[in-house]
């Protein structure tokens, strides 16, 4: 498989489980130098700002994830997803959405009943959502850029000499 095939392919299973997620600033591979700010205005689709008061979600939004108040850091409102905020909650969603996937979604208890060709498709489906979610996380502890977070994660999990798990984890470069 190609690489832009497989980026196409997780980005059809990112905005599967999150619909917000279908826009040009969550698309994989991401390569941007930094989050924006909350306060700042994303400048060139002509000064839209990166985060609009909302006390309650009003429905989706183009580029916009809402995020409910944390603490008093972080108000209630609609943030763009070239903010950290807005990747953080955009995270949540997706693991919130994996949940509710695993719970209702075609695994089931019957997965030994399955044919293997079922099989199959279900552990592809499955393998996809891992590297979305890890994507993801990547995004949300060390920036905007996947490749560039995807190394630190593995310098990290090289530098702790945590497990296997978590290597092959972080070995994953978009």
């Amino acid at each position: 498989m190609l690489a832009s095939e497989m980026h196409a392919e997780m980005n059809r299973a990112m905005t599967c489980l999150v619909p917000e997620l279908d826009s040009e600033a969550a698309l994989i591979p991401l390569r941007r130098d930094r989050w924006l700010r909350p306060d700042e205005t994303y400048e060139r689709s002509g000064g839209v700002p990166c985060y609009v008061f909302a006390p309650i979600d009003e429905g989706p939004k183009k580029d916009y994830i809402y995020c409910p108040q944390r603490g008093d850091d972080q108000p209630a409102g609609y943030y763009h997803l070239r903010t950290r905020e807005g990747n953080i909650q955009a995270y949540l969603c997706l693991k919130q959405a994996r949940k509710q996937h695993k719970r209702n979604g075609p695994m089931g208890l019957l997965f030994s009943h399955k044919s293997r060709e079922e099989k199959g498709i279900i552990k592809h489906e499955n393998e996809m959502y891992d590297k979305v979610e890890t994507i993801l996380h990547n995004r949300m502890l060390y920036g905007p850029h996947d490749i560039y977070s995807a190394r630190m994660r593995l310098l990290n999990v090289q530098a702790t000499g945590s497990t296997v798990k978590h290597a092959g984890k972080a070995a994953y470069l978009p």
